[in-house]
């Protein structure tokens, strides 16, 4: 299980329509290992394989989103004021042991 927390201010995002979180909708293939599943240098492939099957979770301070772990998910596009206080922040629990997921 994956649980994303989002705590800066909502004042600090500059698009509120975005800066949250993309989950899609579809398992992994079988065959994928981790560094298949969340390597940058897979993106296309990825990308391609998940299509547009997702759901854009907008950010909101203080929002906590739960989802299965196993389902590819990435951060949204965010515009953020600068400086220190307006970062993104985003704190990530995982709960439970990856297993192999039964298609």
């Amino acid at each position: 299980v994956n649980v994303n927390i989002w705590i800066t201010p909502n004042e600090s995002n500059l698009d509120p329509d975005s800066g949250g979180l993309i989950v899609y909708k579809k398992f992994p293939p079988p065959e994928w290992d981790y560094r298949t599943f969340n390597s940058y240098h897979n993106q296309d492939k990825l990308e391609k394989y998940f299509s547009n099957d997702a759901v854009r979770i907008p950010y909101r301070a203080n929002r906590a989103v739960v989802f299965n772990s196993h389902l590819w998910h990435k951060t949204d596009r965010f515009t953020f004021k600068k400086g220190y206080k307006d970062r993104r922040i985003n704190l990530t629990l995982l709960f439970g042991l990856r297993k192999k997921i039964k298609h």
